[in-house]
């Protein structure tokens, strides 16, 4: 069977509707005169001769069963620590005309001897130890045996845990439950009623005003499930911004648009140390390797008319186009608000509420590789975004899935569990009963004051109550009734990635201005003005001494980051997820 995926013992699990097909239903005989007696073996060894008063066995889904009998002890010394850890084996023998029928209605072990020594009564309690046979069992063996779905954000580290704890955790996933079968075997069991019943119950079978319905309470029966999870991850952002400048004064790239223009009225230059020094001072951690430098030409003989021209200083510029470049890492958080309901429910009754939360936060050693390392070109599998920049999302997108998905699993299981918690109750000898296991599905049929009555619906409870002294032999069944479901369901499918990137715009191409002093003609020195800033070759000092020499320098103004692109980013994303509750057959 699959649930969200999850293989469990080959059949559909909360299939009611579908389940039955190969059932074949037998009917519960009423027997009018029953000879019985029990046998129970300790350590293999018949001790029955020792039985007094009641005997006592209760079975019940995902629990562990329980014996209790009495030994009257012969006269002489008793130990009772010696009968600890004995097996334990309790036969129902119903005497037939035609032979005795013998069944194992117990096996397990002896837990707890109490010894009165007035009375020389040793009673004993039993149970099938459900837990210490989990407990041994290794963790593939639990997921194989019970499937469903574990996360370590849902649940807590697995190591130094119960084995029985984490089993526990995989069953909260699934409408099932885990127990041992009378022979001793772990049984994984669905919840779900079978459209045919393995037993039929006629009129007038059952004891005698034995026939009980008990509800479960408004406030347990949960309809709504809201569930809060925050996926929390690192984005690593790296930010470019494309600048460019140009000499004032040139038209073109070529030494005749370019360098001649400028030789005719030469200026103070940049460099490229200048240019990636300014860079860094603004905040950037890089240029990029697609930077554009156009260099002053080499030594040589250029221009019209032609002229020699000696170049001492190789890095200075007349017009450069460069990325820079800035790292840092901001984490996004994916606020899920999910929410499961039951509509025929809550349309029924209102709203009963159950709230879960869990919290999934990524961390990872590749954010401080990242933001310290050299770099000339965008990380490896980085991607581009709205906004221009950069991005790679250290991000784990099987544990995200998986931590919703058993989220919600809990949470449509808890609805399920809820809408079963009615009981209905009836009571048949146990020569009738031998038959019935947790594992069926049972169909009730009577008559109470005139008033047909039934029920189909799965064994939950099963109580063997034998009375040695009067002969009463009878055992007790409860069966699960699930009500106040629908039809009306949804797959479990987490949402989707949500769109994370904060709101603005790529940063646009900045063209950075030049500042020339020395003439007459020169403006007003601007510190606060970006770019580049230097003097004409040819000043007019000797005509106005007053005039002001600019600093040579090349600026760039100092990058500032919207905070919503920097601070953690949260994004909501909602889900309503309609949850099927079967309505088992229920008439009174």
């Amino acid at each position: 069977m699959q649930i969200n995926g999850i293989t469990l013992n080959g059949a559909t699990l909360n299939g009611g509707a579908r389940r039955g097909r190969g059932i074949v239903t037998q009917e519960v005989q009423p027997n009018f005169s029953i000879r019985w007696s029990v046998q129970l073996l300790l350590n293999g060894v018949d001790v029955t001769q020792y039985l007094s008063g009641t005997i006592r066995i209760e079975r019940e889904e995902f629990a562990r069963c329980i014996a209790d009998f009495n030994l009257l002890l012969d006269a002489g010394a008793v130990n009772p620590d010696s009968y600890v850890g004995q097996d334990v084996e309790i036969y129902y023998i119903h005497h037939q005309a035609a032979a005795d029928v013998s069944t194992l209605r117990f096996r397990g072990k002896l837990e707890r001897p109490r010894f009165n020594l007035q009375t020389r009564v040793l009673a004993c309690e039993c149970s099938d130890r459900l837990n210490e046979t989990v407990e041994p069992m290794a963790i593939e063996d639990i997921d194989a045996l019970v499937g469903g779905l574990w996360s370590p954000d849902v649940f807590q580290p697995v190591e130094g845990r119960s084995r029985w704890a984490y089993a526990k955790e995989r069953l909260s996933t699934l409408p099932v439950s885990l127990q041992r079968s009378v022979e001793g075997q772990l049984q994984v069991t669905p919840w779900a009623a079978t459209s045919v019943p393995h037993w039929l119950i006629r009129p007038d079978t059952a004891i005698f005003q034995s026939i009980d319905y008990l509800p479960v309470e408004l406030s347990e029966r949960i309809n709504v499930v809201e569930v809060e999870a925050d996926y929390r991850f690192i984005r690593l952002r790296q930010r470019h911004q494309e600048f460019s400048w140009r000499h004032p004064d040139i038209v073109g790239d070529s030494i005749e648009t370019g360098f001649c223009v400028w030789r005719h009225d030469s200026t103070e230059l940049p460099n490229i140390p200048m240019v990636i020094g300014a860079s860094s001072d603004a905040g950037y951690s890089a240029v990029l390797n697609d930077a554009f430098w156009l260099r002053l030409p080499e030594s040589g003989i250029y221009c019209t008319p032609p002229a020699g021209w000696v170049n001492r200083y190789p890095d200075l510029l007349l017009r450069a186009s460069w990325t820079s470049a800035i790292r840092w890492a901001q984490r996004v958080t994916e606020q899920y608000t999910l929410r499961l309901e039951a509509p025929a429910s809550v349309a029924q009754a209102g709203e009963v509420i159950s709230r879960d939360r869990i919290a999934m936060d990524t961390e990872s050693d590749q954010e401080q590789t990242f933001l310290s390392a050299t770099y000339t070109s965008p990380e490896p599998g980085a991607v581009q975004d709205a906004l221009g920049d950069w991005v790679v999302d250290i991000r784990n997108e099987e544990r995200r899935l998986l931590g919703l998905s058993t989220i919600l699993a809990i949470g449509r299981a808890s609805i399920l569990k809820a809408h079963r918690g009615n009981r209905f109750a009836f009571t048949l000898p146990t020569a009738e009963a031998v038959g019935i296991r947790l594992e069926h599905t049972v169909r009730v049929e009577d008559e109470i004051l005139g008033h047909p009555i039934s029920c189909q619906a799965k064994v939950v409870n099963i109580i063997d109550e034998w009375d040695l002294r009067s002969g009463r032999c009878y055992t007790n069944f409860q069966l699960a009734v699930s009500q106040g479901g629908s039809s009306e369901t949804d797959p479990l499918t987490p949402p989707a990635t949500p769109d994370s990137t904060p709101p603005g715009e790529p940063w646009p191409l900045i063209e950075l201005p030049t500042q020339l002093g020395g003439r007459n003609e020169s403006p007003i020195y601007d510190e606060h003005l970006d770019g580049f800033s230097g003097n004409y070759d040819e000043n007019d000092l000797d005509i106005n001494p007053d005039l002001e020499l600019f600093p040579r320098k090349f600026w760039l103004n100092v990058v500032e980051i919207p905070a919503e692109h920097m601070d953690e980013f949260p994004v909501e994303v909602g889900k309503t997820y309609r949850v099927s509750v079967p309505t088992d057959h229920l008439e009174l």
